[in-house]
């Protein structure tokens, strides 16, 4: 059987807080293929020359059974201003798979390099992300809040916690989301588009009948000479869509008709 990657969503949270001195930063592999999946917080030095991401393992499976184990570990390398290097782990990581054997009974289907490159894809993603709103909180946080006007209570606080933000799942769902409400709206109005002009018709030649029955026998003379007068009912649906044209909608095309349909 060809090796392949296996179908499943790896999508890691990280997460800086920021205070004097140092940085605390929150990991989760939020995987529910990660048997050792716990949420860790590491302090690192804020002062930093370079930090990088580093992800060991996952390069070797270990078969029990119908699962195949892929072990590993995530950690942040620091070198500071003095070229001294440091490591801190955010996290162990001990993925599972439930695997297919093949005819020979070797759980040959799921790659660890493949596993280990979707890894390590999701996790610079994510550090990236977090890197950037971590600064860009800290610019917005020097341009609105001068020295001076500092009260005692925000002088005193360590840490400035971060706004939540959505993880690229949710992201994606999300999208997904908006594009069928996008195309069950476009649907909708291709049928509008054929049914609302002989609705117009039929309600004018609804409205002239009822008028015929309710009104004085010099109305029903009137109105009975217009409904056997076709230009007369031509005059009223282009009153109709007149009116439906001030109000914005146009029944004689489909794209302007999306207003009437639930979105």
């Amino acid at each position: 059987m060809k090796a392949k990657a296996p179908n499943f969503e790896f999508d890691p949270s990280i997460r800086l807080f920021g205070s004097a001195e140092h940085l605390l930063v929150v990991f989760d592999s939020q995987s529910p293929h990660d048997a050792l999946r716990a949420t860790r917080t590491v302090r690192i030095p804020k002062a930093f020359k370079q930090l990088s991401l580093v992800v060991a393992g996952l390069d070797a499976a270990e078969d029990d059974g119908h699962r195949r184990i892929l072990t590993g570990s995530v950690s942040l390398a620091i070198q500071d201003d003095a070229d001294v290097l440091s490591s801190y782990e955010l996290a162990a990581l001990q993925l599972v798979f439930h695997a297919e054997a093949d005819r020979k009974g070797a759980l040959t289907h799921i790659d660890p390099a493949l596993v280990a490159y979707q890894v390590r894809q999701a996790l610079s993603e994510c550090l990236n992300e977090a890197l950037n709103d971590y600064f860009q909180r800290e610019e917005a946080q020097k341009v609105s809040v001068q020295p001076e006007t500092l009260q005692p209570a925000v002088a005193s606080a360590q840490y400035h916690a971060a706004a939540p933000q959505p993880s690229r799942k949710a992201l994606r769902e999300q999208a997904a989301s908006d594009a069928e409400r996008q195309a069950r709206s476009r649907r909708r109005k291709a049928v509008l588009a054929w049914v609302v002009p002989p609705v117009l018709i039929i309600a004018v030649l609804s409205t002239l009948s009822h008028l015929a029955s309710s009104q004085s026998p010099i109305e029903n003379a009137v109105a009975q000479q217009m409904a056997n007068d076709p230009e007369s009912i031509k005059a009223q649906v282009e009153l109709t869509k007149q009116t439906l044209q001030s109000m914005g909608l146009d029944p004689g095309q489909g794209g302007d008709l999306g207003c009437l349909a639930p979105q």
